[in-house]
């Protein structure tokens, strides 16, 4: 019994040795000098606003003026199958993280063994019995100090990696909003661009008949045949211009049912309008919002989890000691097991030192050398990549606002000429070529400050992504 009363002193001491004894995770100094090298790159602001002020963050969502959009989004991270993937890789990553730290507690294992064996006659002693029963039942005890620090690097990359993969999940989230609210944003602008060209159609049906009772009545027959002739075919173009836009309808609308986790059916509302925009983006944004999205905060625990796996391997090259004890009962017969005389136990330990294994550990250095310049490269990749889609969204935004302004402007112009050459060709004034070409420029106005309206919604969307969330 003198091991197992011995075990929690000996466990206890072995632990605070092992703690005293680690060695830092090595390279960890450059780690921090490399990150901060790659955040330096960032800008004070943006170049496109002027003055830094502090910004409300409120929740995104809380832009767009549509409680329906919320809704939609909410449906979507609840039931969107590519989300419940991204949780479960969270999920096997925390199992992974206690695998890799099981080897820091000692191995305990126990076993019964029974066998029987019969001496040859010219080999027995007198006393010895021919049959010889032996009964073992031993508790083993193993553990290798981590001496070094290089199982808790391995564990302490393990659970990088398991927080590369919970940045992965709210990264992952985050990009489920913005694709359904811009999938939510196409299908309103699908929408009301389909209601633009039913509104053509029967404009230019009424247009029709007008015309061709003209002809009937006889009046000028050549002009009239000619005017019936143009409307009839800008009518038929409006009607394949209503078909191709029931066409983007339908696909978009069983795209947003994909994102709810829903059967693609074709029959999803949406939104039913295109929202407005509750206010402006606030100039003078911090650089330092960028630094909170998901998707870097995963790269860089991945750099981290790459550092750890190469210190864990040049530490390798140190040897190892590896504690083993055994404690249990042995007899020739089971019922004699409990008595005292019965009882074995065993301390050893052991010191092993690697000096030749054909350059396996130096390879394995070397390999998670490169493959932190990797990470680090990725990452440096990644913060450039993020500060162009901000700059960029930041750009788009001002452009789009002025385009909404300017063709707000042309769709008020068209509609007035529109409404003119209506009135000078009721009075014949002017020939049925110019009341189309004003009609069709009047419907291209309004179509295009749908599209923009839309864009612009998109563009919003598009900056709270890559900006990891609310201003």
């Amino acid at each position: 019994m003198f091991l197992l009363s011995r075990a929690p002193q000996f466990v206890l001491v072995s632990f605070l040795v092992t703690s005293c004894g680690w060695l830092p995770p090595l390279g960890s100094k450059r780690l921090q000098k490399d990150v901060a090298k790659v955040h330096g790159i960032a800008p004070d602001q943006w170049s496109a606003l002027p003055r830094l002020i502090e910004a409300s963050a409120t929740g995104w969502l809380a832009d767009f003026d549509s409680t329906t959009l919320q809704q939609l989004v909410d449906r979507a991270i609840s039931a969107n199958p590519d989300l419940k993937a991204a949780a479960s890789r969270v999920t096997q990553t925390q199992a992974q993280t206690v695998r890799a730290g099981a080897d820091l507690f000692p191995a305990i294992s126990g076993n019964f063994s029974a066998s029987r064996s019969q001496s040859p006659s010219d080999q027995r002693f007198s006393g010895l019995d021919t049959l010889n029963n032996r009964f073992r039942l031993p508790l083993n005890v193993s553990w290798e100090v981590d001496l070094w620090g290089r199982v808790a690097d391995e564990r302490q990359a393990a659970k990088s990696r398991r927080f590369a993969a919970e940045e992965d999940f709210h990264a992952a989230r985050l990009s489920l909003a913005a694709t359904t609210v811009r999938t939510s944003i196409t299908l309103a602008e699908a929408q009301a661009l389909l209601a633009l060209a039913e509104q053509d159609v029967q404009t230019r049906r009424v247009q029709l008949g007008i015309l061709d009772r003209q002809m009937q009545r006889g009046l000028d027959p050549d002009r009239a045949a000619l005017d019936v002739s143009l409307s009839r075919a800008d009518m038929a173009r409006a009607e394949s211009t209503v078909q191709q836009r029931k066409a983007v309808v339908d696909q978009t609308r069983r795209s947003l049912e994909v994102l709810l986790g829903g059967y693609p059916a074709g029959v999803e509302r949406g939104l039913g309008r295109l929202p407005s925009l509750r206010r402006n983006i606030p100039v003078g944004l911090p650089s330092e919002l960028l630094l909170r999205r998901p998707d870097l905060r995963a790269a860089e625990r991945r750099l981290e989890a790459a550092l750890r796996s190469e210190s864990a391997a040049r530490k390798a090259f140190l040897p190892s000691i590896r504690l083993t004890g055994e404690n249990g009962r042995t007899s020739q017969q089971v019922d004699q097991m409990l008595v005292p005389e019965a009882a074995i136990w065993s301390i050893a330990s052991s010191v092993t030192q690697s000096f030749f294994q054909g350059g396996r550990i130096l390879a394995t250095a070397q390999e998670t050398r490169a493959r932190y310049e990797e990470q680090l490269q990725t990452y440096t990749s990644s913060v450039l990549t993020a500060f162009r889609e901000v700059e960029t969204a930041l750009a788009a935004d001002g452009f789009l606002s002025a385009q909404t302004s300017a063709l707000s402007a042309a769709a008020s112009e068209a509609e007035q000429a529109e409404s003119l050459a209506q009135g000078q060709y009721e009075k014949g004034l002017s020939d049925v070529l110019t009341l189309l070409d004003a009609r069709q420029r009047a419907f291209n106005a309004r179509s295009g400050l749908i599209a923009v309206q839309a864009q612009r919604l998109r563009t919003r969307a598009d900056l709270h992504l890559a900006l990891g969330g609310a201003f």
